[in-house]
């Protein structure tokens, strides 16, 4: 069990510094929200990104704290 316990704080650190990097980058570089974050694959938009990080990072912090 602390396998699965030390998984989703990995998890969560990584989603989070991936978040924590989007935000930078938008504040620091003044970067578009609607600018693409991988060329050539129009779904993966800074703002989209970076929802769909922080929310996962929420989700796993939640599993971690929830996790017996």
């Amino acid at each position: 069990m602390r396998k699965k316990k030390a998984l989703f704080l990995t998890f969560w650190m990584y989603t989070l510094l991936l978040w924590l990097y989007i935000v930078a980058r938008i504040v620091v570089d003044h970067v578009p929200l609607d600018a693409l974050y991988v060329n050539f694959v129009p779904f993966f938009t800074f703002i989209r990104l970076g929802a769909i990080a922080f929310v996962l990072s929420m989700i796993f912090m939640y599993l971690y704290l929830t996790e017996d």
